[in-house]
């Protein structure tokens, strides 16, 4: 791909993703994407690195609902952490490699995968 083509590749917004749909790769849907996971790019511009999509929370509840509690083993008071990570039990997390592709019309996330994998701590 030249130069010219990456300059004509749309752009989207990170919050764009939050909400899509997710379908797997056997066909199943029903989850969508609660959170996006970025880590700093090669590239800078000004002062700051690019930030590059690595991967998402997946869930069936809401963007943003796991407040944070996903991220930390000791995040917050003990039982509202049992409550959330109780709640969100069948949330996990999917590499971006496991992406096949991102249908900007439709909302929908298409899968490689059929399973995803747990929550990581930091």
């Amino acid at each position: 791909m030249s130069t010219s083509d990456k300059a004509a590749a749309p752009r989207h917004r990170l919050n764009d993703l939050l909400g899509m749909s997710v379908r797997f790769a056997d066909g199943r849907d029903g989850e969508r994407v609660m959170d996006v996971r970025v880590e700093p790019g090669d590239r800078v511009r000004g002062a700051l690195s690019e930030q590059v999509v690595v991967g998402f929370v997946i869930g069936k509840g809401r963007a943003g609902s796991l407040f944070g509690y996903d991220r930390r083993p000791s995040m917050g008071p003990w039982m509202i952490r049992a409550v959330v990570r109780f709640l969100h039990r069948h949330t996990g997390y999917l590499p971006w490699a496991d992406v096949e592709r991102v249908d900007w019309e439709s909302r929908t996330v298409h899968l490689r995968v059929n399973e995803l994998q747990d929550l990581p701590q930091r």
